[in-house]
């Protein structure tokens, strides 16, 4: 029998939650390994081998190769699982979607890790998180939603849910959650997401519906 995919994740993370809706939506089979960030769980000697760059998401596949970084996972996941392909075959489409993802994954997650907040704390004593991840959102934010009015259909780049869709939900999810950002600031953004979030693939991966949810 083949064996399963094993997903390192934790039920806030924002990356997991990408991947857990590709794995979704590609009707993939796999185990889930939850590892507490808040407790250090992925600092832990236990997850020394597991996690190499002390993070999650992490995937191990069946030849016990490990992978990190969600953007590379998700990447690996469309290419070795071609079912439902959520990165369009199109050059140009192709590399706006890539684009957009990337606008999440590296002009805004890295400013609302946990990391940062760390080390920033160490030095700056009345640092005020919620306050700081706001307004690198909202300027981001900005960005996200002049690229959806030239592109969005149904979804963020059409009528067809592509990896860009599976960025976007576990982004504004946690903007209003977490850093309570005004979403209908942000009408299109606001649009996709409701068209997006309660699809049972991107339910099914949602924070809470996680066993590790707290």
């Amino acid at each position: 029998m083949q064996q399963k995919l094993k997903l390192y994740t934790y039920f806030r993370s924002s990356t997991s939650h990408r991947i857990r809706i590709v794995l979704n939506l590609k009707e993939i089979d796999y185990e889930p390994k939850f590892v507490n960030l808040l407790t250090g769980e992925h600092k832990s000697e236990d997850n020394k081998e597991e996690l190499p760059n002390q993070a999650v998401p992490a995937l191990h596949i069946p030849d016990g190769t490990i992978l990190i970084e969600s953007m590379a996972i998700a990447e690996y996941l469309d290419e070795v699982y071609p079912q439902k392909k959520l990165l369009p075959q199109d050059p140009v489409l192709k590399a706006k979607v890539r684009g957009f993802c990337e606008l999440i994954n590296s002009g805004m997650h890295p400013y609302q890790n946990l990391i940062l907040f760390e080390w920033i704390e160490k030095y700056i004593e009345k640092f005020d998180r919620v306050e700081f991840v706001q307004n690198v959102l909202k300027s981001e934010f900005q960005t996200m939603e002049k690229l959806l009015l030239q592109n969005h259909g149904k979804y963020s780049f059409g009528d067809e849910i592509t990896l860009a869709d599976c960025f976007l939900v576990p982004q504004v999810m946690g903007a209003i959650a977490r850093f309570k950002l005004d979403i209908s600031l942000f009408p299109t953004i606001q649009e996709v997401y409701n068209n997006l979030k309660d699809l049972p693939q991107f339910y099914k991966a949602q924070p809470d519906q996680q066993p590790d949810f707290k």
